[in-house]
């Protein structure tokens, strides 16, 4: 069995070029906090608009004379940490609901439904909206937008593999010898849903850094100081028509590091779940 697992893995295509995308990505994220070419807010006004390739400056520079290569480092960084850290809060929270609404009883269940419901019902660019007017724009906003966003999805993911792995005969077993409910969703339950959350969260940290970009693109996440590439399009949009690659250089950081998370959590998909792979085939 190992050795299938093995094989599959090698065979995967989506997984393999994910995670090789994907691992590009924490890369560069990683290396920006040890290590930038040049400080990325400073400007340079002698060396604006240095087109790519020029010495120094491998991408060119911006309208302020800031490197690009920099920019779009510390922009990795900021996306994982909103994205993941949106998602990561996300399915913790949505984990314990769903398993709360699986386990805790019809009331429990109802309750727990009927919020996550309500919360679906609420554009995430409004929520997002709403708490940047009260706390103001940030990474810290943007995480807060992204959790409100994302944990209702998590809670009925978590709620309905939860479901379906407490109708298995080994948990009426586990009853029938008297196991408490806490313990037989933290060592039955949690662990054969593992693969569900873990394909979701990947697909989420995709979705976290799109939103996150589109949210800093419209002037409510990010802030300078801190860098992002939604913030970097922001900025050079009135530039497009002058020096293209500008908008060209961060709309291909977010392509590249969406469709790696999005290729990974296929693959995932794929060899956690042999049944759906062989259905799609």
């Amino acid at each position: 069995m190992a050795v299938l697992e093995r094989r599959r893995l090698r065979l995967n295509a989506s997984l393999m070029v994910g995670a090789g995308l994907t691992t590009a990505f924490l890369a560069i994220a990683t290396l920006s906090f040890f290590w930038l070419p040049y400080n990325p807010n400073i400007p340079n006004i002698p060396n604006r608009m240095l087109p790519p390739g020029s010495p120094g400056h491998l991408l060119g520079t911006d309208v302020l004379g800031r490197d690009v290569i920099a920019q779009l480092m510390v922009g990795a960084r900021t996306s994982i940490i909103v994205g993941a850290g949106g998602a990561t809060i996300s399915l913790v929270l949505g984990v314990v609901a769903g398993l709360l609404a699986a386990a805790g009883g019809r009331v429990a269940d109802e309750t727990v439904s009927r919020a996550a419901d309500i919360l679906l019902s609420i554009p995430g660019m409004v929520t997002a909206l709403v708490l940047a007017a009260t706390f103001g724009s940030g990474a810290t906003t943007t995480i807060l937008a992204l959790t409100a966003f994302f944990t209702p999805s998590f809670t009925r993911v978590a709620r309905s593999a939860a479901l379906s792995v407490l109708q298995e005969d080994f948990i009426v077993a586990a009853q029938a010898y008297g196991r408490r409910r806490l313990f037989i969703l933290a060592r039955h339950v949690l662990p054969n849903i593992a693969g569900v959350l873990i394909v979701q969260f990947t697909l989420y940290f995709a979705a976290g850094i799109l939103t996150e970009a589109g949210l800093s693109y419209l002037g409510v996440g990010v802030n300078r100081p801190d860098i992002s590439w939604g913030l970097m399009l922001s900025e050079v949009q009135n530039q497009v028509g002058v020096s293209s690659p500008l908008a060209m250089w961060p709309g291909l950081a977010i392509v590249f590091a969406v469709l790696g998370l999005n290729l990974l959590g296929d693959g995932l998909r794929d060899v956690l779940d042999p049944k759906f792979a062989r259905g799609r085939g």
